[in-house]
């Protein structure tokens, strides 16, 4: 396989990976013909490259493109499991080593997961916000938030962090000594931080166009 050839194949099965879209998808999204890319995926030696205009489109769906030059250019994906909120309790309560095996249990088990870039810890992992605390700052109920456990990543002030509590999952801006909500809903008011259970610092935020 060329070098060419090379470069659009790692871009095009990388963002399909990171995004989670299949070929039609992402070719319905850009407005082009799924053969397109279903050709050239089967077959990247011998099938038809797709022309300039359709990489065009594709990229501009995606925000990315390829690239020729640099062969370290797309850090390797990973990925993160998405816990509930008793996973997460059980995690919180592990040493390092064992949370980083329960972690890679749970993916092997088939749990939910995020792509990430590699940019993340082995002890990263995600939770799904259960209330409104955060709404107001563009955190929706559902959304899928990617944390980093305290002892990897300490949080500063106005980070957002996550907590688990008694049957929910909230999220708060960190401004000790208080938590702090910034929600539409009048009944999240701050939180004392030695009164919350803080998962972790949110580092990503997925939200799902489909539920």
């Amino acid at each position: 396989m060329d070098d060419t050839r090379r470069a659009i194949l790692r871009w095009m099965t990388g963002v399909m990976e990171a995004k989670g879209w299949s070929a039609g998808g992402w070719a319905r999204l850009a407005g082009v013909t799924a053969t397109n890319l279903t050709r050239f995926l089967r077959d990247p030696v011998m099938g038809s490259v797709p022309s300039a205009d359709t990489l065009a489109r594709l990229a501009r769906v995606a925000g990315s493109e390829p690239r020729f030059l640099d062969d370290h250019a797309y850090a390797p994906v990973s990925r993160v499991p998405v816990l509930t909120l008793e996973q997460a309790h059980i995690f919180l309560d592990l040493g390092s080593r064992a949370g980083e095996a329960f972690l890679a249990g749970a993916l092997k088990d088939g749990a939910s997961s995020v792509a990430m870039d590699g940019r993340t810890s082995r002890r990263a992992f995600a939770l799904r916000i259960l209330s409104k605390s955060l709404d107001a700052a563009g955190v929706l109920p559902r959304d899928c938030v990617v944390l980093e456990p305290l002892d990897v990543l300490t949080p500063q002030t106005g980070d957002v962090v996550v907590t688990v509590g008694e049957g929910t999952i909230c999220g708060y801006r960190f401004f000790p000594p208080h938590l702090m909500p910034v929600s539409t809903d009048p009944d999240c008011r701050p939180t004392a931080i030695d009164r919350a259970q803080v998962a972790g610092v949110a580092v990503h935020v997925v939200r799902a166009l489909r539920m």
